[in-house]
């Protein structure tokens, strides 16, 4: 099931949390992202193969990582690592190209951690409404926050600075599209589960 945003997308306010891609070729992006799937619940046997569309642009996958403009960043970061202690090491800004374009690493080069991922790409499983790779057209997909910030705000927050790099280059959206659970996927109450959610209930109109 996809859910459409109205284009053209507006730039909202100064955004809360930075969005840094993930380097594919680097070890400890690697590690890091399985460790972040297995926690999220599902795919985290798919990294392997996310590698070779993160460069080619495919799959765009970004690190979430809190603004050192945000007051609380210190304290939010503790509460992250306490629950992840494996996630405490920082990883370094190294991805050389973003959107299957070549990147300038920002120097100094910095480094962060990483309080979840999101990702804006022409790759979908499953899709009957639109074309895959159709031009302009991003999915945002594999989109998880750390369980311990989750409620914070940092989901919306997300959300917000994705919308303004998808219309900016090297991307240049021109339609989002959000991938959710499908109430006919064979996985749906496992990753429900995972995520800490409740399964929907069902609408007249599904109940027949």
């Amino acid at each position: 099931m996809a859910t459409f945003i109205s284009t053209p997308l507006i730039k909202s306010s100064k955004p809360q949390v930075l969005l840094i891609p993930w380097d594919s070729a680097s070890p400890e992006h690697v590690q890091r992202l399985v460790e972040q799937r297995i926690t999220c619940g599902w795919d985290h046997e798919a990294v392997e193969k996310w590698k070779v569309i993160q460069k080619s642009g495919e799959f765009n996958l970004q690190w979430i990582v809190l603004e050192d403009s945000d007051p609380e960043k210190d304290a939010k970061l503790l509460r992250h690592t306490e629950i992840y202690p494996q996630e405490q090491e920082p990883l370094v800004d190294s991805a050389i190209s973003f959107g299957g374009k070549s990147r300038n690493i920002p120097l100094p080069q910095r480094t962060f951690t990483p309080v979840g991922h999101i990702c804006l790409g022409h790759v979908r499983r499953k899709t009957s409404a639109f074309v895959i790779n159709q031009e302009g057209v991003y999915w945002i997909s594999n989109f998880y926050v750390s369980r311990a910030l989750q409620g914070s705000g940092l989901g919306s927050a997300t959300m917000d600075t994705v919308e303004n790099l998808a219309i900016s280059e090297p991307l240049c959206a021109k339609t989002l599209a959000l991938d959710s659970i499908d109430k006919e996927d064979p996985e749906r109450e496992e990753k429900y589960k995972a995520l800490g959610l409740t399964i929907p209930l069902a609408s007249p109109s599904e109940l027949g």
